[in-house]
């Protein structure tokens, strides 16, 4: 009997690509690709500028945060803050500062920054196309790349609510302080995973970056290893238990993830007095059944309107995307990179998912990765479809595809093009009206006031250099929360913003006494204690409570 024939793995080719011209052609499509890039992140910005999203963007009470470190610097403040676990240092606070050099107020920075990150979205799809499609041409690369930025732009589109609370996850990606330097590391590892898998062996270089990059994000953020580190080691000892992936390949790699991860958290110690809370406390088992129950009433919200249907299905497939992507890519026996490109991303949808709902932490946005993985087997899968069209040998008549990625990248530019001046002047004129209000009650004073989180640190954000707001609960102790402890040192504050929604326990009068005059703004009204005995009181409770705090820090 005649053998049957034997199958050819996919996408096995060692090298970079075909050659289809010199270095000037190629650094001319890289330019097109990320021009392309560059108008989806254009346009996804405009979206959420122009919708009530731009309330989480630029003026929420977490967003602001990297605006408040800026600012603190520039006052030559002690660097004392209190963080939350993440505590934003690698990459987040040297890249903010860097986009608030370049821009001239906090909006034009956080702007910048959220362009960046969705650029450096693409970079790294566009290194992982590199590696899982070594024989495909650079356009073909480009055109995958710039197609799953598009997916995310295309949920960004989705989302116009002002809350974080909520399944818009992709919008999430253009904050400084939900979490992107983790996300950006996560795909960065797996570029670096796909890289030893291609080549067969994990070199040292390979490995010594993996290595740093998961102590530096484990050390500025712990979420890289449920998020990152975890499921490339279930995905490689998984793939390797059936043979797949080498046992070698397989344990240096998962070591030094692992390495580097240990050495993060380690190097965490010394940083435990910027640290508010434990990551240990997020973790609340026994509300698994009610944050079950809290995601679908999300989910029913969401599918209330016809953008947010359209942002789960989007969702949807791109988990459906990934569960087809392995299960293609384990039957037709193809190349490592592109099943463990499928493998990677499944196991971290499964883990995040899962992990959320057993740890009972009912924060919508510890599922971002959901958004971001399925981008990877995005890039596989069109791998295999390329591949499974030209072994079939009449992928001639699928050259119209090449004039339809055309047509798409041509529209994309020319609507980037469209909407960059509006973006642009929307950014540049942006203010925010609250704060214009209490610097012009200060009347360039130099003052220092008090307020609660959600009320005060937009203010504290945008208000004149003169006008000084520190962070505290209602009893007026100060909230070490997302705050430098160092501007408490020898303040004297005088004012209280009492703001529309605060809630205060017992009413600031009965507290502090009858104010020496009421001003109103919009959203909130300013209490001056200047000159009597509130005052007194707001010196006593908020710098002495910040002191007995900053002593437990270390500080």
């Amino acid at each position: 009997m005649p053998r049957a024939p034997r199958r050819t793995p996919v996408a096995s080719a060692p090298s970079g690509g075909r050659r289809t011209g010199g270095v000037g052609v190629a650094i001319g499509r890289e330019a097109v690709g990320a021009l392309v890039a560059l108008a989806l992140a254009v346009i996804a910005l405009r979206h959420v500028v122009a919708t009530e999203r731009v309330a989480l963007l630029w003026y929420d009470g977490d967003s602001v945060l990297l605006p408040l470190v800026r600012r603190s610097l520039d006052l030559g403040q002690p660097f004392e803050w209190a963080m939350s676990p993440a505590l934003f240092f690698f990459p987040e606070l040297p890249v903010y500062l860097l986009c608030s050099v370049v821009t001239a107020t906090p909006q034009q920075a956080l702007a910048l920054n959220g362009v960046l990150v969705l650029l450096a979205v693409y970079a790294l799809v566009r290194a992982a196309a590199n590696e899982l499609m070594p024989s495909a041409g650079r356009p073909a690369r480009i055109a995958v790349s710039a197609g799953a930025l598009a997916v995310v732009t295309l949920v960004v589109l989705t989302e116009s609510s002002a809350t974080a609370t909520s399944l818009e996850l992709g919008s999430l990606l253009l904050t400084t302080t939900y979490y992107y330097g983790a996300l950006l590391a996560m795909l960065g590892t797996a570029v670096l995973v796909l890289r030893a898998v291609r080549t067969g062996r994990a070199s040292v270089v390979v490995l010594v970056v993996l290595g740093l990059v998961a102590a530096c994000t484990t050390a500025s953020n712990p979420l890289y290893v449920p998020w990152s580190a975890a499921p490339v080691v279930v995905t490689l000892v998984l793939l390797a238990a059936v043979r797949r992936v080498p046992w070698r390949l397989a344990l240096l790699v998962s070591a030094a993830t692992t390495v580097g991860s240990v050495v993060g958290y380690l190097v965490r110690i010394p940083l435990r007095p910027f640290v508010s809370l434990d990551p240990a406390t997020y973790v609340r088992p026994s509300r698994a059944g009610s944050t079950l129950q809290f995601f679908a009433a999300l989910t029913d919200e969401r599918a209330g309107t016809a953008a947010g249907d359209a942002g789960l299905l989007l969702l949807f497939l791109g988990v459906l995307v990934t569960v087809g992507g392995t299960v293609w890519a384990w039957r037709v026996r193809t190349a490592r990179t592109v099943l463990v490109a499928t493998v990677l991303p499944l196991v971290t949808v499964v883990a995040v998912s899962v992990g959320v709902v057993v740890a009972g932490s009912q924060t919508p946005r510890y599922l971002e990765p959901i958004v971001t993985a399925p981008l990877l087997a995005l890039v596989a899968v069109a791998e295999l479809a390329r591949t499974a069209v030209r072994r079939t040998r009449v992928h001639r008549p699928f050259r119209g595809v090449r004039a339809t990625v055309a047509i798409a990248g041509a529209a994309v530019l020319v609507t980037g093009v469209a909407v960059a001046p509006g973006t642009a002047s929307a950014v540049a004129t942006a203010r925010y009206t609250p704060s214009s209000c209490l610097d012009r009650w200060a009347d360039g004073r130099d003052v220092v006031g008090v307020g609660q989180f959600w009320t005060v640190r937009p203010l504290a954000a945008y208000a004149s250099s003169n006008v000084q707001l520190l962070q505290v609960r209602d009893t007026f102790e100060t909230y070490p929360w997302l705050v430098d402890l160092g501007a408490y040192r020898d303040a004297d504050p005088t004012f209280v913003v009492v703001g529309s929604r605060d809630l205060w326990t017992t009413a600031v009068e009965d507290s502090l006494g009858a104010p020496a005059t009421i001003s109103h703004c919009t959203g909130f009204d300013v209490y001056d204690y200047a000159g009597t005995a509130g005052a007194d009181r707001l010196r006593r409770d908020v710098v002495g409570s910040a002191d007995v705090i900053r002593r437990e820090r270390g500080f």
